[in-house]
């Protein structure tokens, strides 16, 4: 449009899958990732809905590119690295801590709200997550392998290294979903594959009452 005679120049929207996703998951983070729409979307990035179709041809593809940005947004290097002298467990207590923190910034329970999705945008979900959910499993396994203070010994049957990383990555996801901790969860595991394991519940987390669980308690 010229410019002098009345009209006013609007600059055209320049738009690309990253900022589809940036403008998805703010939605998603203030309303809740059921609230999303590809009309939202759409508006917000002051386009046309079809112009989201060309990136995203359903709203279950743009939901499951929600989902991993969270992934993304939530284990960035610093979560993931091991920290210097930093064991298995005492990483896996930091690994749930980045986790909830993400979630109760968060106005809306994610997790909740993803049950009650569509079977579409569900499964859509499921294929996205199974991927990321691999890669953190092997994540763990490596930062089992480097704790020299496992005993190696007990590193059988259930608990095998793959089985025992793919029920700690779950358990850790279901304690989330149930907005509960895994500090139980933890102090077995610290009992279970430690050969020093004596540890002294929280006094501000329990009413007053010290904890042993130490190699000789039987599980």
């Amino acid at each position: 449009m010229l410019a002098g005679r009345g009209w006013i120049l609007v600059p055209k929207q320049v738009i690309n899958r990253e900022k589809l996703v940036d403008e998805a998951y703010a939605i998603a983070s203030r309303e809740g990732v059921s609230a999303l729409s590809v009309r939202k979307v759409a508006a917000a990035c002051g386009i046309a809905v079809g112009s989201v179709y060309v990136y995203f041809p359903t709203k279950a593809e743009l939901t499951a590119a929600v989902l991993k940005r969270f992934f993304t947004e939530t284990f960035f290097e610093e979560h993931c690295a091991v920290r210097e002298g930093e064991d298995f467990t005492s990483y896996l207590r930091r690994f749930h801590d980045a986790l909830s923190e993400a979630v109760a910034a968060m106005n809306v329970d994610w997790f909740a709200q993803m049950r009650r999705l569509p079977d579409s945008e569900r499964c859509a979900l499921e294929a996205a997550r199974a991927p990321m959910m691999a890669h953190m499993e092997q994540g763990l396994r490596h930062v089992l392998d480097a704790d020299e203070a496992v005993v190696r010994a007990r590193l059988v049957g259930a608990l095998h290294p793959e089985s025992l990383c793919r029920f700690t990555l779950r358990s850790i996801f279901a304690s989330l979903m149930e907005g509960s901790d895994c500090e139980a969860f933890f102090a077995l595991l610290d009992a279970a594959l430690y050969a020093d394991a004596t540890l002294y519940a929280d006094p501000a987390s329990s009413v007053g009452a010290t904890l042993y669980i130490d190699a000789e308690t039987p599980l």
